[in-house]
């Protein structure tokens, strides 16, 4: 049995930012990171904006600016330039994630990698702490007074406390991270209606050093469709969108899950608290989710550490956490949320007209 204040189930960039605001209260904590490796496997294409990411003190070394953005629909498009000032960014994911993972290690957090986050500890329907597991010792019991969970799109600790049932309707992406020595690293494309994939999108995001995400999009359950379908369809049409894509080749393969039914109603109760994509808190827009994983992290671990001093672990005092996130962000969200229910119904001509519009 070992004891912390606070525990964090998940090593990415909600759970990391989380360890580290936890730990600049003079709090201990501990991160559970069921993977071997921070940031790996990748399974998000990284794209995110300029303006976040230096106010969140990532560095510029990074991620890579976007010079242009062109919008395809299958009869029309559109670009839009930011020569001086870029707007959009795609990060280099794994060093993303193992910076904030310093960051935390800095301010006195503990990692444990290989750690893979089992069944929450309720005592009363409070929950106390976790059982986990390595690959060398089938069962350890750890004592909390928070659990925060940052296990991703599972929501797994909300569900099995009884918290939230989490959320039922996904992003599903699939992408090759390609060295691609000809593509035009200035330029990001995003592809949009049924030319590609059935109530998603594709993308070509370069991230520099010739390296290029491509990638496709589906919302289930708008449709039981694959995205690795459509994948390879993608890179041998990449000229047809003016892409190109001579003599690339795969370097990377990457396949992941985004909420995309808007926050959840509840993410927090007693003795727990949510970020992330286990909060439903990514943009369901173009499901990024990055950005808002790290100031969900940030906000969560710093009302955790004052319930720490305070000695008030219930879902009232945590629940402040909760009602910040809804003031400060989530309107926001929300109409991000309504407005990709409404462009996931949308046939072509509709795309044509938007793009029109754009």
């Amino acid at each position: 049995m070992q004891q912390f204040d606070v525990i964090i189930a998940g090593g990415g960039p909600g759970g990391l930012s989380a360890a580290e605001a936890v730990a600049k209260t003079g709090a201990s904590v501990l991160v559970l990171e069921q993977n071997r490796e921070i940031g790996s496997p990748a399974r998000t294409t990284g794209g995110s904006f300029v303006q976040d990411m230096k106010a969140l003190g990532i560095p510029e070394g990074l991620y890579h600016t976007i010079k242009r953005c062109r919008y395809i629909s299958p009869h029309n498009s559109v670009s839009f330039t930011y020569e001086d000032e870029p707007v959009t960014c795609v990060l280099d994911v794994r060093g993303v994630f193992q910076f904030l993972a310093e960051r935390a290690i800095d301010a006195g957090a503990k990692i444990s990698v290989g750690t893979t986050a089992g069944d929450p500890v309720l005592t009363n329907g409070v929950v106390t702490g976790i059982k986990a597991k390595t690959p060398t010792v089938p069962e350890i019991e750890y004592q909390s007074k928070v659990l925060i969970d940052a296990t991703g799109y599972r929501s797994q600790l909300l569900k099995q406390s009884g918290v939230s049932p989490g959320s039922k309707r996904y992003g599903v992406g699939s992408e090759y991270d390609l060295y691609a020595p000809y593509c035009d690293q200035d330029e990001a494309v995003l592809i949009v209606g049924s030319q590609i994939a059935p109530a998603g999108y594709a993308w070509i995001f370069p991230w520099g050093h010739k390296r290029v995400r491509v990638g496709v999009g589906i919302l289930h359950t708008d449709s039981d469709a694959h995205p690795d379908q459509y994948l390879d369809i993608l890179i041998e049409r990449s000229a047809e969108f003016g892409v190109n894509l001579k003599g690339a080749q795969p370097v990377e393969y990457h396949f992941g899950l985004v909420p995309s039914d808007g926050v959840l109603d509840d993410f927090v109760g007693d003795g727990i608290m949510a970020v992330g994509d286990a909060a439903g808190q990514p943009s369901a827009l173009v499901g990024e989710g990055i950005r808002w994983a790290i100031k969900a992290g940030r906000m969560a671990g710093e009302v955790a550490g004052d319930a720490v001093q305070a000695r008030d672990f219930s879902k009232a005092f945590l629940s402040r956490y909760q009602k910040q996130w809804n003031a400060k962000f989530g309107k926001n969200l929300r109409i991000a949320y309504e407005i990709n229910r409404k462009v996931a119904q949308w046939d072509d001509d509709k795309w044509d007209q938007k793009t029109e519009l754009l």
